[in-house]
């Protein structure tokens, strides 16, 4: 008698375990090992899972041999078919879908699965990130100034097609009198041919009373090359063809087609939420070389509460024909903070 009640709990505790096993998901991989925890979504050749010994992990999805997941996923294959569902037990190399608690799909081959719990982007919807910053400098006094700053930018993704539009605005004046003044609003659309292969069509529009420049329009084509993209870390190269049109207050306008190249990233910093970034692009005549231009942009966003952040920025302009009686170069040292979605 005492022997039956000293298995009855033990039996009742692994019974419990195995149920709390079983409402986890569950891959097997072609060596044998076995990784319990959250599907949450494969991408290419990378399965990543949460786990709650390891966080989130990366698993090639060329080493499953089997899944299994507790609640319903959305998978899309290679013929661009999608389905909700739970994956269940299925022979080697293949898994079975359970749409609802009735119905039960054949076995899938693994290799026709391109997505599990595809982003937004991929499944039809649009992903939206943007950022507003403001950044102002009052001083009266002695020293009577004011020093005002925005910048926004709103990119909206899909699958095949992203488009980014913005605006930066720079003024500053000292006792009454403006000393800088000067507005940037860009777009650009980008189609994409492949996952990283892109072509682009781009507009920038400057004007900078100080520099004579009434207004710098600039419209082209070109492709470029998504090296990276992640939440975490982002890396794209362009280069196109660009028309310049230069309108001045006083100097002699000035019209030339141009070759233009960019370079945008951004990088979390470790595990932190600190991001450096470094965005820069070139101009650079094609009849006449002299017709140089560039402007970059270089700094890091420190996080301050949720979606707010400050940015510590770094700006350098060139232009290597300026108006006469104004500099070649332009740098600003900015102090910003801003809400970022």
């Amino acid at each position: 008698m005492r022997r039956k009640h000293t298995l009855a709990p033990l039996l009742a505790m692994s019974l419990v375990l195995a149920s709390t096993s079983t409402l986890a998901d569950e891959i097997v991989l072609e060596n044998g090992d076995r990784i319990t925890g959250t599907v949450i979504g494969k991408e290419g050749d990378t399965l990543k899972m949460d786990t709650p010994y390891a966080g989130t992990v990366e698993i090639k999805w060329s080493q499953v041999k089997r899944i299994a997941t507790d609640k319903a996923v959305r998978i899309i294959l290679e013929d661009d078919s999608r389905v909700n569902g739970t994956l269940l037990e299925a022979p080697d190399g293949s898994l079975r879908l359970r749409s609802d608690d009735t119905i039960e799909g054949g076995p899938i081959p693994l290799a026709r699965v391109t997505y599990i719990n595809p982003p937004p982007e991929v499944d039809g919807g649009v992903i939206s990130t943007g950022k507003l910053n403001l950044g102002i400098n009052i001083s009266k006094g002695n020293t009577d100034t004011e020093d005002a700053h925005f910048d926004g930018e709103v990119v909206a993704r899909t699958l095949k097609n992203r488009f980014t539009l913005g605006a930066i605005f720079n003024r500053s004046r000292s006792y009454g009198v403006d000393t800088k003044n000067d507005a940037t609003g860009y777009a650009k659309y980008d189609h994409f041919l492949e996952e990283k292969w892109y072509t682009y069509a781009n507009a920038l529009f400057f004007r900078d009373k100080f520099k004579d420049i009434r207004m710098r329009t600039t419209l082209g084509l070109g492709s470029g090359y998504q090296f990276v993209t992640s939440p975490r870390k982002n890396l794209s190269l362009e280069g196109g063809l660009n028309y310049v049109n230069e309108d001045y207050y006083v100097a002699e306008d000035n019209a030339y087609p141009s070759a233009r190249w960019s370079l945008n990233y951004d990088q979390y910093i470790g595990q932190t939420e600190m991001q450096f970034f470094h965005f820069h692009e070139g101009y650079i005549g094609l009849t006449n070389a002299e017709d140089f231009f560039l402007r970059t942009q270089t700094g890091v966003r420190v996080p301050l509460w949720e979606a707010l952040k400050a940015t510590f920025q770094f700006d350098f302009d060139w232009d290597n024909t300026p108006s006469p009686g104004t500099q070649e170069d332009d740098t600003r040292y900015l102090i910003s903070i801003g809400y970022h979605w």
